[in-house]
């Protein structure tokens, strides 16, 4: 089993991946990360963004097993391959094109968390205004980062929803204790 952490603005009482927002990185899903200070910053962001709520860090153990389900590993360090996955999922659709989210048939999707940059990036290259060398070159993750997200609901068996705990922000910081939900 792993430690993970999702962060929020809310207590979620169940995953659903239909709350969860298209064109991000990996596409839609749920997103786990193994840093805690990295789910706080998530959980501030994502309650800012709404406007409401509290922001709410989870802690989930997920089964090691889940990786024997197809799904895409990518290395610590930007690489073409990543890149290319991340446009991929960013990019809009035309019209004409079908909806799909997530846009690709991974149950599980891993890899480094690109910093707040990485949006202009991607803009540029998307755009043709710089070569895959120059994407690469510029993209920059956040070290010692990791994310997993979830597409299916196969991938979200593997997360015990009996153990789940939480910690909140109130005013003068993150409360210490972790709550069983």
């Amino acid at each position: 089993m792993a430690t993970l952490f999702h962060g929020t603005n809310t207590i979620i009482d169940a995953i659903s991946l239909a709350k969860g927002r298209a064109r991000t990185d990996f596409g839609k899903g749920f997103y786990l990360t193994d840093k805690l200070e990295t789910a706080h910053r998530w959980a501030a962001v994502k309650t800012e963004l709404a406007g409401t709520g509290i922001p709410t860090v989870i802690r989930y153990e997920v089964n090691n097993d889940i990786f024997k389900l197809h799904g895409k590993r990518f290395s610590h360090v930007p690489e073409l391959d990543w890149l290319d996955f991340i446009c991929s999922n960013r990019r809009a659709k035309s019209k004409t094109e079908p909806k799909r989210e997530p846009r690709h048939d991974f149950n599980w999707v891993s890899g480094p968390i690109a910093d707040d940059k990485v949006f202009d990036v991607v803009k540029d290259y998307m755009a043709d205004d710089i070569n895959a060398d120059e994407a690469i070159r510029r993209a920059r993750v956040l070290e010692q980062t990791f994310q997993l997200s979830l597409h299916t609901d196969n991938a979200i068996s593997f997360v015990d929803d009996i153990n789940i705990s939480y910690r909140q922000y109130r005013g003068n910081g993150w409360t210490k204790n972790w709550v069983k939900r």
